[in-house]
């Protein structure tokens, strides 16, 4: 179910819009990490919101703006340039939810943002493994690639792990 519903998400057909889900998933987690390390569980829900869609927006306006200048078919340029970048903020904001429920259930904010981290990391991971898998990899090069993703995570619990 998780592979159906958040690593293949039936709207995430292309490699594009798996990287897109990469780069929010990134975004995320370290909004989630920086955020957690002088906040309390509000302010570091807000901080995550606000840095997925700062950037969803900020990337979300130049493609915007490449689609705006065309005078043919502009709505619908901009409307789909609009709906390309929703796996940034879908993929970004997942583990936000599972810091939420456990914090909410545990009352230990450390301990939500690291299950949100390795939720994240995970993520990181099967991401990289079906864009691998859809682009043409092999089963052993696909592994190499989600291993490659998973590691961004790595790097994020780390960045967690120094703040701390």
């Amino acid at each position: 179910m998780l592979h159906r519903s958040v690593l293949g998400h039936h709207r995430w057909r292309s490699e594009r819009d798996l990287a897109q889900a990469i780069y929010g998933t990134v975004i995320g987690a370290a909004a989630i990490a920086v955020g957690s390390a002088h906040a309390d569980l509000t302010e570091t829900v807000l901080t995550a919101v606000v840095t997925v869609a700062v950037y969803w927006a900020a990337e979300r306006y130049a493609e915007v703006l490449a689609a705006a200048v065309h005078a043919a078919g502009r709505r619908e340029r901009v409307l789909t340039a609009l709906r390309r970048g929703l796996p940034v903020v879908e993929a970004g904001l997942t583990p936000l939810v599972l810091l939420v429920v456990v914090a909410l259930l545990t009352g230990r904010l450390g301990l939500a943002v690291f299950s949100a981290l390795g939720l994240a990391t995970l993520m990181l991971g099967g991401f990289g493994h079906v864009a691998a898998r859809r682009a043409g990899a092999t089963r052993l090069q696909a592994i190499g690639w989600g291993l490659c993703s998973a590691a961004l995570g790595g790097v994020v619990i780390g960045l967690k792990m120094l703040l701390h």
